[in-house]
Parts: structure tokens; sequence; C-alpha cells
């Protein structure tokens, strides 16, 4: 029998919210569950409204400890999934023993054992729609005379991520070794991500806490850029934080632990294009195969018994 799930969703876009939604969709069109999906913006108050029974009310974490007065006199189990508490472990850890979360799925490994003991690692991981690229992204690339003046249609290297000054350093590193760079900052999201990475030999990631500026974690885009296919996924890793588990370095993707290690893969790959793309479509089966959010979401109905 299908499950029952209540899925309170965010109304901020290219979130986990978001992505967590359309596999719950897809597997509702395969008849393993029936959701009933309450919207809500986490920046207003949220109104009162009466739940049905349910075998699970989901809730993904949006960055704020948001209060639903109907949850106080619920009747179904209810979880959290918590994606920052790497950068807000005090927060998360308040809402979650205020909340009394029958589970909690964490997605950065290293902090499970600070939530509570109903916690578990749940890794991040892609929306398929939205991550894997197809020929008709190209139809939203800009298509006016000045912007095709100074777009190329192949980059050795880029990113789209938070402006950490660490990442932006990177982004000098390469282009002083003369690669060619297509980095965006706050600037490009969702598909339009994965639309400008296809046109790159290598996806770069490097994680907010490389620096100790923020927590360490195993972002989304570790998932989101081998999820594209055209490109390498070239990351730096964290000890303990899951990477060895999930992925197969070389195989995969490829990681680096210094900036030296970093700029002599880079230039590698970006000579060795076919080497690259294997990795990449590599990396892309393996994420479909294992690592979607509809994959994440079966694993929370196999807990569910």
């Amino acid at each position: 029998m299908a499950k029952k799930i209540i899925n309170l969703r965010s109304a901020i876009p290219h979130s986990a919210s978001e992505y967590y939604a359309n596999a719950l969709q897809t597997l509702e069109a395969a008849g393993e569950v029936e959701v009933l999906e309450i919207l809500y913006d986490p920046h207003k108050p949220i109104e009162n409204t009466e739940l049905p029974e349910a075998d699970l009310i989901l809730m993904v974490d949006t960055g704020l400890p948001v209060e639903f007065p109907f949850l106080k006199n619920r009747k179904s189990p209810m979880a959290y999934v918590s994606i920052d508490s790497c950068h807000k472990l005090d927060i998360h850890k308040a809402y979650c023993e205020a909340q009394k979360f029958d589970y909690v799925w964490v997605a950065q490994k290293h902090v499970v054992g600070e939530l509570g003991p109903n916690a578990r690692w749940l890794p991040l991981a892609a929306d398929p729609a939205t991550h894997v690229w197809t020929p008709e992204m190209e139809a939203s690339r800009p298509k006016s005379l000045i912007k095709k003046l100074f777009k190329r249609s192949r980059y050795d290297i880029g990113m789209c991520g938070a402006p950490y000054k660490h990442r932006k350093e990177f982004e000098k590193l390469f282009r002083r070794a003369g690669l060619s760079t297509n980095f965006y900052y706050r600037k490009r999201f969702g598909a339009d991500v994965t639309r400008e990475m296809a046109h790159c030999t290598i996806g770069f990631n490097l994680g907010a806490g490389f620096t100790g500026v923020k927590g360490r974690d195993l972002n989304m885009r570790v998932f989101e850029t081998m999820a594209n296919g055209r490109c390498l996924l070239l990351t730096n890793v964290y000890d303990s934080l899951g990477y060895e588990e999930l992925f197969e370095d070389g195989v995969h993707y490829v990681t680096f632990r210094t900036e030296e290690e970093a700029m002599k893969k880079a230039l590698y790959y970006a000579e060795h294009r076919q080497a690259a793309r294997k990795i990449a479509e590599q990396g892309q089966s393996h994420i479909l195969t294992h690592h979607t959010y509809a994959h994440r979401v079966q694993e929370m109905l196999s807990a569910l018994g």
C-alpha cells in the first residue's frame, strides 16, 4: 500500500525542499506514495490548518527554523531533513530538541551525533529534471549579438556558487595559468547552472569550509555537477564526511586537498578532454543509479517499515 506523505514544501526556489518535492511527485506518479503538499513561505507567518493523518509529515530544511502552529497537536510521525547543520549547528540542535521530531535525517555525516538519538545520515543528491544536461537547455542561453561576442562555446573550467573569497582566488589562479573560466557568483541557479557547466570541461567545487570560514560539508554541488554528464567534477574533499563511501576518486570525480594539487589536475584535464568526459559520464551514471532525491525518499520510506 502506498505511504501517505504530507510534504511541507518551501516556496523558496532551487532549494532541497523543491528537489524533494519533485522526487515525491515522481514516486506518486509511480504509485509508491500519496502526497499532500502544503506550500509555505518561511519568511512569512504560517497559517493554521488541520492535517489529516498520514504515515509521515516531511519538512526539509530551508535555512530558517520555521514554526508551524498546526504541528503541536499532530497525530502523525514527523521527519526533518537537516541540510546546513554543519554551518548552523546550534540552531539545528535547538530546533530538533524543541520540535521533538520522530525522524531526523542529516545531510552532513559528521554532525549526525549532535542532533539527537533519532538522527541518521542521508546525503544530499541530484534532481534529474534540473541537474542533467539536455540539448533543450540551450534555448535559454543568451542570444543577443553583444553576449554572443563575449560568450565562448567551451571553457576549461567553471563554477556557480556563493561568492566566498577563496573561490574567487582560485578563479584568478586558473586564469593566470592560462585556463578559460566560466565562474558565476549567485547569478545562476537551477537548470541555468546545469547549462553553464555543460559548456565546461571541468566543473569546479570548493567547499565553504576550505579555509575554515564556515563548516566543512559535502555540498549540493558535488552531486549536481556529477549529474550534469558533460563536465568532470574537480572538488576538494574532507575526511570523515563520507566522500569515500559514496564515490571513487578518478572514476566518478577527481579530488584535491591543496591548491597545488587542484592546479595540476585542472591543467591536466583541460588538456585531456576525452579523459575528462569519460569520468563525467561515469559520474553521471553513478549519480542517476544511486544518488537522486527519489533514492533518498525511498530510504525514508524503508525506515518507516
